[in-house]
């Protein structure tokens, strides 16, 4: 699967009766929906299934996703198995059998409910589940704490309004700019890569615009659908040399605050971050900032 849902728009509903906590209906982005179903219909088709799991933030919520819906339907924990890679699974030589990268894990019903507990905290309405998710139930899965953390360190900062993404985009782009084609390598070098290209793009794209744009310089605006339906553009953007603006200097050494300058409003999990309704994350003290204290 595919499917994003980081910096998607993936707001909880009232859970079903009779379903565990995440087991209700969610609203998704509109390709995830039909990649689930083929997952489930190939479940009854089986008498084992293994989910071959990358480490990355994106791919351990698809895996909490999954194992939720699977609880929600009654699928027999026992015919599935987990194998977590140290690295993707589209990196390993074809040659090498996956057993010499990683042993299948046999899901028990301790896995499902710890997952569905983590699909409800990340669709919450509020961060606050997500910070609370408990040490034991994330001892489970080998890189789960990893992605909660990311995850956490993509809130916009308390003291610099700036999340994990917006971050290092600036910090690549730096004093002497840089070309496009330079920040989707810094992206794709980070190990808790949050964002793929067509949301790379739409960063970009956010950056350069509004009434404080942070960078100038690009080249032909792409939207996110765009990336790979036209080639040509794709190409123009990706040579395009952007620097900071005044405001994005600013913003980088901490002078300006992201938030309050440049405005924000973008989806955190079932949590919708905007100007008036920010949470913040203090990566000092390890501690969320209620909108109120903004």
């Amino acid at each position: 699967m595919s499917a994003r849902l980081i910096r998607a728009p993936i707001a909880s509903a009232q859970p079903k009766h009779g379903l565990p906590p995440g087991g209700g209906k969610t609203l998704l982005p509109p390709a995830v929906e039909p990649d689930i179903a083929g997952v489930f219909s190939r479940l009854g088709e089986v008498e084992r299934c293994e989910f071959y799991i990358d480490p990355d933030p994106n791919s351990q919520l698809l895996m909490t996703l999954l194992l939720t819906r699977a609880l929600a339907a009654g699928i027999e924990h026992r015919r599935l198995f987990l194998v977590h890679a140290p690295a993707r699974w589209g990196q390993v030589d074809a040659s090498t059998p996956p057993e010499r990268v990683a042993s299948p894990t046999q899901a028990e019903e301790r896995h499902l409910s710890a997952a569905a507990s983590f699909w409800s905290a990340y669709c919450a309405p509020t961060p606050e589940a997500w910070l609370g998710l408990r040490h034991q139930d994330m001892a489970l899965f080998p890189f789960l704490e990893n992605a909660r953390d990311a995850l956490l360190d993509d809130l916009p900062r308390r003291d610099t309004g700036l999340g994990a993404c917006e971050r290092l985009a600036l910090e690549t782009i730096g004093i002497e700019g840089a070309k496009v084609n330079e920040l989707f390598g810094a992206f794709y070098r980070e190990p808790a890569r949050l964002i793929d290209l067509p949301q790379i793009v739409s960063l970009l794209g956010s950056l350069a615009s509004g009434a404080a744009p942070l960078i100038d310089g690009l080249e032909g605006r792409l939207g996110a659908d765009d990336v790979l339906e036209d080639a040509d553009a794709c190409d123009r953007f990706r040579e395009s040399r952007v620097r900071l603006t005044d405001v994005g200097h600013k913003i980088l050494a901490g002078e300006l605050d992201f938030v309050k300058t440049h405005g924000i409003d973008r989806w955190w999990g079932g949590t919708r971050l905007t100007g008036r309704k920010c949470w913040r994350w203090d990566h000092r003290t390890r501690s969320l900032a209620h909108p109120a204290e903004d």
